[in-house]
C-alpha cells in the first residue's frame, strides 16, 4: 500500500506541473494576441490624461519680468504705427502785406535761395521767362503772389489775385478814389487813368513804387511793388 501511495503522489505532483505549465503558455499566448497583462495597474492609454508640470513661482516671475521689460520698450512706431514725416506751414501767409520793403518775410534784394527761406516755401519757376530774368510763384502760403528775380535777386512783387493788400489794406477790389483818399499828394495818377502810383518820401525808400492797376471803372484789379526801374512796367520780365 505504502509503495502504491508513494506511486500516486508521483503522479499528482507531475499532474500539478503540467497543469501550471499549461496555464503559463495559455496565458503567454493571450498576452501577445490582446495585448493583457499580469499586472493588476495596467490602464487604457485611450484614457490616460496628459502629464502636467505645474510651473515653479521662480519661473512664472521670470516670465512676468520679461514680458514687463518687453512692454516698456515699445517704440513709437510700435505704439503708434509708421510715422509720417510733417511739414512745417509756410512763413510767408495770405496775412502778410505789401509794403515797400516787399511782401510779408519776402524782401525785395533778397537772393532766390534767401526769399526761398524767408517764406519757408520752395518757389516754382514759370514756364516763361529766361537765366537773366524769371517769375516765380511760391508753392503754397501766399495767394496770387508772385516774385520776379533779375540775376538771382528779387526785384518786384505782383499780387495778381487774392485777398493779399497793402499794410494800408488796400489790395484788389478797392476803388480809385479810396486809395488817393488815403494817401493824397503821395499817389500819382496815370495819364490814361489806369494805375496809381504810390511815391515814397523817405530816403530809403526812394527808389521804391507801389502800384495798384485799375479797370474802366477805377477798380484795382491787381497790384505790385519794387523798385522804380523794375516795377514801372505793367509786364515783367518784358525787357528780357
Amino acid at each position: 500500500m505504502r509503495a502504491t501511495s508513494r506511486g500516486d503522489e508521483a503522479k499528482m505532483t507531475h499532474r500539478t506541473i503540467d497543469t501550471k505549465k499549461f496555464l503559463g503558455l495559455a496565458c503567454a499566448l493571450a498576452l501577445v494576441a490582446s495585448g493583457c497583462s499580469l499586472s493588476s495597474t495596467a490602464s487604457d492609454t485611450t484614457t490616460t490624461l496628459p502629464s502636467v508640470t505645474t510651473p515653479s513661482s521662480t519661473d512664472t516671475a521670470a516670465a512676468d519680468s520679461s514680458a514687463s521689460t518687453s512692454s516698456g520698450v515699445q517704440s513709437a512706431a510700435e505704439r503708434y504705427g509708421t510715422e509720417t514725416e510733417t511739414t512745417a506751414p509756410p512763413t510767408l501767409t495770405n496775412a502778410d502785406t505789401i509794403t515797400t520793403a516787399g511782401l510779408g518775410p519776402v524782401r525785395i534784394g533778397q537772393t532766390l535761395d534767401e526769399a526761398q527761406e524767408a517764406a519757408g516755401v520752395t518757389f516754382n519757376a514759370a514756364s516763361t521767362g529766361s537765366e537773366k530774368c524769371q517769375y516765380y510763384t511760391p508753392a503754397a502760403g501766399a495767394t496770387g503772389a508772385s516774385f520776379m528775380v533779375v540775376n538771382g535777386e528779387v526785384v518786384r512783387v505782383d499780387i495778381s489775385s487774392g485777398p493779399i493788400t497793402t499794410k494800408s489794406g488796400y489790395g484788389i477790389g478797392s476803388t480809385k478814389d479810396e486809395i488817393k483818399a488815403a494817401f493824397g499828394s503821395k499817389i500819382q495818377e496815370s495819364s490814361t487813368s489806369d494805375s496809381l502810383t504810390f511815391v515814397p518820401v523817405t530816403d530809403g525808400d526812394s527808389l521804391m513804387r507801389v502800384i495798384w492797376e485799375l479797370d474802366a471803372s477805377g477798380v484795382v484789379t491787381s497790384l505790385r511793388v519794387g523798385r522804380t526801374s523794375d516795377v514801372t512796367p505793367k509786364i515783367g520780365c518784358s525787357a528780357s
